[in-house]
């Protein structure tokens, strides 16, 4: 129904132009302006259209995308454009202007793009002036009346110059007053089909139906899978993201998945703190594509869960752990090191006051001795063996300060012996913190420990630690020194896996490397 409007329109247009020729008015023959981005020159746009072409100052142009594309099963070239956004015209030169962006952009500019607007509006020429404005005119100013052709043809012009701009209504009613003036006119029939036409125009279409779920509480760096029941009209879909607030969307096509029903998996990447926006584009049948879930200039908005960067994050109670660490601090010799596997539950309340509470158990296996027994004397290193178990609660003092207090009791070969360990924390243990402290661990010995956990980058949890240590050959071994770096990575959301690399050492050649794995999960 709206091609044959179009039609209709063309046909009177086209006929409105002859009636001006037949009567010898003044023709408008000006068709839309069109241009092409040429260059983009410190952010301006630099466009083939000036003032000899119509152009002005000012003036608000689209720009349009051409697309070029191979049919991936018929091979046949695809052709066609898409609006990408308005520009408006800053300086207008004689064959150029720059332009600027105007409101949002769907992608960002390019060489090549097209830019078409509507021509500079006509001057409308001054009202007839009445028999007395005449007489009181100049006879030099006075014109001689002008010759009418033909007196229909000029009727039909000036009832299509005044009607321009009017409602289809008015429209109607104007034309049919003409025909009723002039029944036997020729130009009776093409104002009935414009009256036919116009009157099929009014009865739309009824609005699209579309239904689907808003998206809610999004979790960052996972895929989302958004489904959409359309329209029976639609033969397709395409969602469109952003990060909350940014400039440039990311266009996602979605799959037919049956009758009516599209979708498509949000990746990962596209969803990011502190929200993400979206929205949706039908493709009809035929014609441009349709904005029926938000729009460009207004699209939905959806929350992303801020992301976890440490162990914990708001709202997480819970967490288990597990790690193995194997150190030598006689790399030439093999007879000064340990091995230690620890595991831990715990479970976290708040921030201030009692922040948390948690268990766990270790074993420890190792030979070591003094550096006069293994290196002077070279006698035989001393077994070392502890499994342990321990509870551990965490004070808030604030939430950035906190103390861990840990008692230990372990059996040896020689008994149950015991121990413990405390720490003072600056910082809050969610996010970046730093930890001084020591432990006492039964017959292996102590150790004084600072430790720096980084939580600065998403998803890669980082710990630096530095040790003074006598283990494993406790009270008879000599102080060394230990250099720990561990570096995680959140595979999926809440699952940690984190490798560790050490170097230790009691001299510069009683010394040797570490390493170790460690894995964490949280609800």
């Amino acid at each position: 129904m709206t091609s044959v409007r179009k039609i209709g329109i063309r046909t009177v247009a086209t006929l409105a132009l002859l009636l001006f020729a037949v009567s010898a008015r003044a023709q408008d023959e000006r068709g839309a302006l069109e241009g092409t981005v040429v260059a983009i020159d410190s952010g301006d746009l630099v466009i083939d259209l000036g003032a000899a072409r119509g152009a002005y100052e000012g003036q608000v142009v689209e720009l349009w995308r051409p697309m070029h594309v191979r049919h991936p099963v018929t091979g046949k070239m695809l052709n066609d454009r898409f609006r990408i956004g308005s520009i408006r015209l800053t300086q207008v030169r004689g064959t150029l202007s720059l332009a600027k962006i105007e409101g949002t952009f769907l992608r960002p500019p390019q060489t090549g793009d097209l830019v078409t607007g509507e021509p500079p509006p006509i001057e409308k020429p001054a009202p007839a002036k009445t028999p007395a404005e005449a007489k009181a005119t100049p006879a030099r100013e006075q014109q001689a009346p002008r010759a009418v052709a033909d007196p229909e043809a000029a009727a039909l012009s000036d009832l299509m110059v005044a009607l321009e701009g009017s409602s289809p209504d008015a429209r109607v009613k104007a034309y049919a007053s003409f025909i009723k003036a002039h029944p036997q006119s020729r130009f009776a029939k093409v104002l009935r089909e414009e009256i036919d036409a116009i009157r099929a125009g009014a009865k739309r279409d009824p609005p699209y139906e579309t239904s689907f779920d808003d998206l809610e509480r999004l979790r960052p760096g996972v895929p989302q899978r958004f489904a959409i029941e359309l329209d029976p009209r639609f033969s397709g879909a395409v969602v469109h993201v952003r990060k909350r607030g940014g400039t440039q969307y990311r266009s996602l096509p979605m799959e037919n998945m049956g009758a009516r029903y599209f979708a498509t998996t949000l990746p990962g990447d596209a969803i990011a703190e502190p929200g993400m926006e979206y929205f949706v584009e039908g493709v009809p049948k035929s014609g441009m594509p349709v904005a029926i879930v938000g729009s460009a200039d207004k699209p939905k908005d959806a929350p992303v869960d801020p992301h976890p960067v440490t162990g914990k994050k708001p709202g997480t109670l819970a967490q288990v752990a597990l790690a193995s660490e194997y150190a030598s601090f006689n790399a030439r010799k093999a007879n000064d090191w340990m091995f230690q596997t620890e595991g831990t539950f715990g479970w976290r309340l708040r921030d201030e006051g009692i922040r948390a509470v948690r268990s766990g158990f270790g074993v420890l296996r190792g030979k070591g001795g003094s550096l006069e027994d293994l290196d002077v004397q070279n006698k035989p290193p001393s077994d070392v063996g502890l499994t342990y178990g321990w509870v551990e609660a965490e004070f808030g003092i604030t939430s950035s300060y906190g103390l861990i207090a840990r008692p230990i009791i372990g059996l040896r070969e020689g008994g149950v012996t015991g121990g413990a360990q405390g720490f003072f924390r600056v910082g809050n243990d969610l996010r970046t913190n730093l930890l001084v402290g020591g432990e006492l661990l039964g017959s292996v010995g102590y150790r004084g420990i600072v430790q720096l956990d980084w939580r600065t980058i998403p998803r890669v949890p980082i710990m630096l630690r530095s040790e003074v240590t006598n283990q494993p050959a406790g009270f008879g071994g000599d102080i060394g020194a230990r250099a720990v770096g561990q570096v995680g990575y959140e595979i999926v959301t809440d699952f940690v896996l984190a490798a560790r690399l050490s170097y230790q050492g009691r001299t510069i050649n009683h010394a040797g490397p570490g390493a170790g794995l460690g894995v964490s999960y949280q609800w």
